[in-house]
């Protein structure tokens, strides 16, 4: 039988752990849009500058995306540990695991690849001969992040929907 204290505080703790939950859902479909974003729209964008002019752009602007990023991501790869954590004893542990282990795939590029590479750019330190295909590099790894960020957010909505 459960106690009546646990049974008297059980609704605000199923909300707050659906609160947990849809937040993670929703940061992880917003992360997974960023990222594509920056993808398709920046990196036909930067694609199309000259080198210098990249540089000069990259230099500018890339403390925008930067600050945009943590909004995001810290939620998402929070919210994700977060649920794999209280949801361990319940078969979305799995789902919540899977969107868990995306998030630190993207986490790991991130700071092993992208972060580097951006101060590159953004210092000027990549010389105008090497953007382009430094450049093309990237967008080709940030790929692997924008499809582990879908695989993420899937993982997670299905750990929701409990399909």
């Amino acid at each position: 039988m459960i106690s009546p204290d646990i049974q008297a505080t059980w609704p605000v703790r199923f909300l707050v752990l659906h609160a947990i939950q849809a937040i993670t859902v929703v940061a992880s479909g917003m992360f997974a849009g960023v990222m594509l974003f920056i993808g398709v729209s920046l990196g036909g964008f930067w694609q199309s500058l000259d080198a210098q002019d990249f540089l000069n752009w990259f230099a500018r602007n890339n403390g925008f995306i930067q600050d945009t990023i943590p909004m995001v991501s810290l939620p998402t790869l929070l919210g994700s540990l977060l649920c794999s954590i209280l949801f361990w004893r319940f078969p979305s542990r799995r789902r919540w695991l899977a969107a868990t282990l995306c998030w630190f795939g993207v986490a790991i590029l991130t700071f092993g690849f992208f972060v580097p590479t951006n101060t590159a750019f953004a210092s000027g330190q990549v010389h105008t001969v090497d953007v382009a295909s430094t450049l093309a590099f990237w967008l080709q790894v940030h790929w692997a992040r924008i499809i582990l960020g879908i695989a993420g957010t899937t993982f997670a909505y299905l750990a929701v929907s409990r399909v």
